[in-house]
């Protein structure tokens, strides 16, 4: 993960557009704040790992389809898959999307997908000021939730797969007997691996390793998972 320092406050620009990308960056600028611009989501995925944390403004522009093709039925094209893509990578960014004339579709969409906020371009200052603080406001408590995540998911490291296996087991409400037949072995292994489990984890009882599971995303793994 790139660094995680929100005294500096940093704005990403994402915008495909070569004159609003520099308009906008020089707005950005003259309030004080550092800016990294790119062309594509793609550059910014490629940077996603070393850029510090901030703001993300990311430039969503319809795209044109083919003379012959046909629209189907229902479908929306939106921004919700690239800010999903931006925030499995960095969850702790604030992702504000730009549009030209956008939907409420779209809108709700880019929501849904986790964007803090919408913004309807060209970009004014007026408009893009409270936006930004919004976003810097709420960045020091992503970031903190990102480091605890962190440091949480290296105490999973230190269980062996069979262990992980179990511990999944355990926070999916199943029985000692449950996940021995599951993984074809004996309940007294169930139990010691338990035991294990709890002794690495620095756990004391199940609530606490339930809230772990959950604060970690082990809940989000199926019992088979690797």
């Amino acid at each position: 993960m790139g660094e995680i320092n929100v005294a500096q406050r940093t704005v990403h620009i994402v915008d495909s557009d070569a004159l609003h990308r520099r308009d906008l960056a020089q707005l950005i600028r003259q309030q004080g704040l550092d800016c990294h611009p790119f062309a594509a989501s793609a550059d910014l995925a490629d940077a996603l790992g070393y850029l510090p944390a901030g703001c993300v403004l990311l430039a969503w522009r319809t795209p044109q389809p083919p003379a012959q093709a046909t629209p189907i039925a229902g479908e929306e094209e939106g921004p919700g898959p690239i800010v999903r893509a931006v925030l499995s990578q960095r969850p702790e960014m604030a992702v504000i999307v730009m549009a030209v004339s956008p939907t409420i579709p779209q809108v709700v969409q880019a929501l849904r997908a986790g964007a803090v906020d919408f913004l309807e371009m060209p970009v004014q200052a007026d408009a893009l000021r409270p936006v930004l603080e919004h976003g810097f406001s709420i960045l020091p408590a992503r970031v903190a939730k990102q480091q605890r995540v962190g440091q949480a998911t290296a105490l999973t490291t230190q269980l062996t797969p069979r262990e992980q296996e179990v511990l999944r087991g355990v926070v999916a409400g199943l029985t000692n007997r449950a996940i021995a037949e599951r993984l074809r072995i004996g309940v007294r292994t169930v139990e010691m691996h338990r035991g294990n489990i709890m002794q690495k984890l620095q756990m004391d009882n199940l609530a606490a390793l339930i809230r772990f599971a959950v604060f970690t995303g082990v809940l989000d793994q199926g019992l088979d998972a690797a």
